[in-house]
């Protein structure tokens, strides 16, 4: 399946520019495989909202914002683990953020700096921008993998 995340941001942003509003549109098909993926996510401030995560394939997909898997799920607690299956192995990267108000899309500054918490895996520093694919990506092998996320938030 790929997910399809719109993204919203200004290219003069000098801190960070992501958005990702999580769609359920269906563009393609994915067969089944044996790798799983657990993430677990650090440093939920407020535990309310929706986490929104998205795990990509390829550079171009990280880029354009076109998840092969994604997820919404509603924040509890101030740590938590999400799964992704059926996986073929290969590498990835995930961009996720928190929904805090629940209102299907990362806030931002001016229309260029979060004002949600986000993260990437890797825990890959997002500096002048997204962070970026070489930064985020990570290998899955068959069977069961681990990613660790810890959520940002930008201070001003």
């Amino acid at each position: 399946m790929t997910y399809r995340f719109a993204p919203r941001f200004s290219k003069t942003c000098l801190v960070l520019g992501i958005a990702l509003s999580l769609a359920a549109q269906i563009a393609s098909t994915q067969s089944a495989a044996a790798a799983s993926l657990k993430v677990d996510v650090q440093n939920i401030a407020q535990p309310k909202g929706t986490l929104m995560v998205a795990i990509f394939n390829s550079q171009d997909g990280f880029s354009k914002n076109e998840a092969v898997q994604g997820q919404r799920i509603a924040v509890k607690g101030n740590k938590m683990a999400i799964r992704f299956e059926d996986l073929p192995s290969g590498i990835y990267a995930i961009k996720m953020f928190q929904d805090v108000n629940d209102n299907g899309q990362l806030d931002m500054q001016d229309g260029a700096v979060p004002t949600e918490p986000f993260g990437f895996s890797n825990d890959a520093p997002a500096i002048h921008g997204p962070a970026s694919w070489s930064d985020a990506r990570f290998a899955v092998h068959d069977g069961q993998n681990r990613q660790t996320v810890h959520l940002k938030t930008l201070s001003f």
